[in-house]
Order: structure tokens, then C-alpha cells, then sequence
């Protein structure tokens, strides 16, 4: 990947290793990568609750023909931009990150839980979830 080529382009991010860390336009960088550069297939997102900053999530995509890794992150709050038109692979991921985050992915028309029951409140994975569902109430003691 030309890196001076691909900032030229997109101002506003930076490179740690082979992770590129953007601020904004995330359907427009994961389009200009797999348009312009060998990296065709998406591996998974994946999300990370950063407590202090937002959600990351990071979109793992590799080159068969390269046999490379790459890495585009952005950190959000509530929503992001779906990439289900560019990679239909992407749905099953952005409803887990949904279901388990709740960011809402603009542009993902399917957009559903996929473990949790559909009248739960919250999203287990998020730092600021707090479990207090009777349901899970025989997880809670452990006394024989």
C-alpha cells in the first residue's frame, strides 16, 4: 500500500504499523482500499469499548493475492456507516456489534439482535452495562 498516496486522499488519519486509524468517511476508505489496492476480502470487525473515547471498531480486511493484514480503525459513539454494500459479509458482524454495543449501523436495512432476546434492555459487551436481569440471577451465586 502506498501510504503517502492514501493520506493525499485522506487527510485526516495516521498509520500505526499496518493499522490506519481514521477520524471520519469510513465507507469512503474502505471503498478507495478495496478499489485501489489488492485487499479483498473482510476477515471481521471487530469492536472494542475504549470506556473513555467511544467504540472502536476495526475492520480487518487481507489480500489473497498479497497474503497481507490491514487494519482501518475509527472510534464512534452510537453510529456508523455500514459497509454491507461493499462487503455482504459485513452484516453478520455489524448485527453482533449492534446486539452487543448497540451501534447502529446507518445504511444496514437488517439491522437485529442476534443472542440476545429482542426485549433485552442494554448491551452486554458495553463498559457501562449493568446486569441486573433477574434471568441471569443463578450466574450470580455460586453456593452449592
Amino acid at each position: 500500500m502506498n501510504w503517502n498516496e492514501f493520506q493525499r486522499v485522506f487527510s485526516d488519519c495516521e498509520l500505526d504499523g499496518n493499522k490506519i486509524i481514521i477520524k471520519s468517511k469510513l465507507h469512503d476508505v474502505i471503498s478507495f482500499v478495496i478499489n485501489n489496492y489488492t485487499y479483498n476480502i473482510l476477515k471481521e470487525i471487530i469492536a472494542v469499548d475504549t470506556a473513555d473515547k467511544g467504540i472502536e471498531l476495526i475492520y480487518h480486511l487481507y489480500s489473497k493475492d498479497d497474503e497481507e493484514d490491514l487494519f482501518i480503525s475509527i472510534v464512534v459513539q452510537d453510529e456508523a456507516e455500514s459497509i454491507t454494500d461493499i462487503f455482504e459479509s459485513a452484516k453478520a458482524d455489524e448485527n453482533e456489534i449492534y446486539d452487543m454495543f448497540g451501534i447502529k449501523f446507518e445504511g444496514n436495512e437488517d439491522l437485529k439482535r442476534l443472542y440476545m432476546p429482542e426485549d433485552w434492555k442494554g448491551f452486554p459487551l458495553r463498559k457501562d452495562y449493568v446486569q441486573d436481569d433477574t434471568r441471569l440471577a443463578w450466574n450470580d451465586n455460586n453456593e452449592a
